[in-house]
């Protein structure tokens, strides 16, 4: 009974969030696409800020989000080198008046892995959709890994039996993965019927690709919450939070983007 309410409720958010993306991708002005991404990486910021005191980590919040923001924009010029330098620069300047020395090693790594994990690989969603038929890439890394990962949570809770890591994620299972690597492949080659004129070939390495860092990226997000001691990053009901949300996301945009441009020439 519990079991299906939560899908209920994952079910229903999963539509407002799917809602939203199409609108956003298809037929929003750019200026409101780069407004969605920036609230995604700043809500996903807050989310992993929060986390981090739980751990009782310190952390400079504020150059984060600054820096964080600033990767969107900087896309647009491909000045990403100069904001993690400045980024950098500015955290070692902010540091040179903390009066707790054994924390300004960790103040500076911990707040620019928030820096570049979030702000600087989420920010590759604006690359994307700028270039020939972005908006339709932009949908596929989403539809493929999203449905990657419902094909997972699917499979390993009807059938799962064989923890894939218990140690990271104790609900995780090797029927699970294997059923969420075959969907993000077998949704990768359907995207021929949008993507015209890419071949079988292309889009069955992407997804292979894709179904595997999208698997990798969750367990890497499950590890960060287990360190800390915690199941979800956020409250969004059934879906934990932003980042749990965009996790298994992360490292595939940049991938497809490079994938595209330089293997595909896309412009």
């Amino acid at each position: 009974m519990e079991g299906e309410r939560q899908l209920t409720k994952r079910l229903i958010w999963s539509s407002v969030f799917i809602a939203v993306a199409a609108y956003t991708i298809f037929f929003s002005p750019i200026w409101f696409f780069l407004i969605v991404v920036e609230a995604f990486i700043v809500l996903a910021m807050s989310e992993y800020f929060d986390l981090l005191s739980i751990k009782k980590l310190s952390a400079n919040r504020y150059l984060g989000f600054l820096f964080g923001v600033l990767f969107p924009l900087a896309s647009l010029i491909s000045g990403e080198p100069l904001v993690i330098l400045g980024a950098l620069l500015c955290l070692l300047l902010f540091n040179l008046r903390n009066q707790i020395l054994g924390e300004v090693l960790i103040n500076t790594s911990v707040t620019l892995f928030g820096i570049l994990y979030i702000g600087w690989l989420f920010s590759f969603f604006m690359k994307l959709r700028l270039i020939e038929h972005g908006p339709l890439w932009v949908a596929y890394v989403i539809l493929v890994t999203k449905l990657g990962d419902a094909g997972a949570y699917f499979v390993g809770s009807r059938i799962g039996r064989r923890k894939l890591a218990p140690h990271i994620s104790p609900s995780k299972t090797v029927e699970g993965a294997i059923g969420g690597f075959i969907v993000s492949v077998a949704a990768s080659v359907l995207s021929s019927l949008y993507l015209l004129g890419v071949s079988l070939l292309h889009l069955l390495i992407l997804g292979v690709v894709l179904g595997a860092l999208s698997q990798l990226w969750d367990l890497v997000e499950s590890l960060l919450k287990r360190d800390i001691g915690v199941k979800d990053s956020g409250r969004i009901p059934a879906l934990g939070g932003v980042l749990d949300v965009i996790d298994s996301i992360l490292f595939c945009v940049p991938f497809v983007y490079y994938y595209v441009t330089l293997l595909l020439k896309a412009p």
